[in-house]
């Protein structure tokens, strides 16, 4: 069964990356907090890049992260307001990584 989560990047408001499988926090925080942290040292505040840069590191890095590496689904750029059922929503701010666990009513 699908584990979905939605990745958001402080400071953009108009798209957030869809993950359709293993998005619970034990497969997801390993790998944002890595991405988070050195890209907040090396580049600092820049949303926009880090939304970009997100997704280069995961195709990247996704067999040492163990991620989906499946080469035409399981990965989305979506509405940042979309509800595309996702259990969980992580926001990768300047400071740290935060996650969201989204309930059933959340869908409703």
């Amino acid at each position: 069964m699908a584990t979905r989560c939605t990745i958001k990047i402080e400071g953009v408001k108009y798209a957030k990356i869809y993950k359709h499988w293993d998005g619970y926090p034990k497969g997801m925080l390993p790998w944002l907090n890595k991405f988070n942290d050195n890209f907040n040292k090396k580049r600092g505040n820049d949303p926009e890049y880090k939304f970009a840069q997100c997704l280069r590191f995961a195709e990247r890095e996704g067999n040492r992260f163990n991620l989906d590496m499946s080469e035409y689904t399981g990965w989305g750029v979506i509405p940042y307001d979309a509800d595309y059922f996702a259990d969980y929503e992580y926001t990768l701010t300047k400071d740290d990584v935060k996650v969201e666990l989204i309930t059933e009513e959340a869908h409703a």
